[in-house]
């Protein structure tokens, strides 16, 4: 089944052509991702949102390398922080590359570096198992058509998808007003609704990207 993954799993599928390339820019699968580790652990109960700041619940371990980790740095962070600060400190390289790790562990994607003029050294994660991402299409596909009730696990991710603005890209036309519901529907406890309210709205993740973006430009 497509929740045989988690939440970042799933994401970044989709955000990966069959011959490994990228869909979509860096910054905005880096966000999503951060977006998707914490939309996992609320889906699991391992944090909630507590006025408005992330805090841990369960202090149980997931079993999953890269959400114990961020499991742990929540936990050992010095004050409760609000899931745009998570989002904004997560949403990087390492952690990329630490969810498509765990896909090469499992066999879904491989890893192929390439060198390209001599001095550039490009990395490439084409697909060794369509299975699960075609489970995944299928599933959101399913739920964007209404012909399937949205589990926890698709309409985080439809979430997700809508608030980086890559599920038009990888859907087509979607409805706006069905999104919008899915994303905030009663398919989760308040305190899980809470904590991805705040990850999958529009601006929390686009602020984030355009304040980036500017303070890129004015420092170059």
């Amino acid at each position: 089944m497509a929740e045989s993954l988690t939440i970042p799993q799933a994401f970044a599928l989709l955000q990966i052509a069959p011959d490994g390339r990228r869909s979509t820019d860096a910054q905005r699968l880096d966000l999503g991702l951060a977006g998707a580790v914490l939309a996992d652990l609320a889906l699991r109960g391992s944090i909630t949102l507590q006025r408005g700041l992330v805090a841990t619940a369960s202090g149980r371990v997931t079993g999953d390398a890269t959400l114990d980790e961020v499991l742990g740095s929540i936990a050992a962070c010095g004050a409760p922080r609000k899931a745009k600060w998570w989002v904004q400190r997560l949403g990087k390289r390492p952690l990329r590359e630490a969810v498509l790790a765990g896909l090469v562990q499992r066999g879904v994607i491989s890893e192929e570096q390439r060198t390209t003029l001599v001095l550039f050294t490009t990395t490439r994660h084409p697909e060794l198992d369509a299975g699960p991402e075609s489970l995944v299409r299928s599933g959101i596909a399913d739920v964007l058509a209404q012909r399937a009730e949205p589990s926890a696990f698709l309409a985080a991710l439809i979430g997700l998808l809508d608030a980086t603005n890559t599920l038009r890209n990888q859907f087509g036309r979607v409805d706006k007003g069905l999104v919008r519901s899915i994303a905030e529907g009663e398919w989760a406890s308040p305190a899980v609704r809470a904590v991805l309210s705040e990850i999958q709205s529009a601006a929390v993740v686009a602020g984030v990207i355009a304040a980036t973006t500017a303070a890129t430009t004015a420092s170059s």
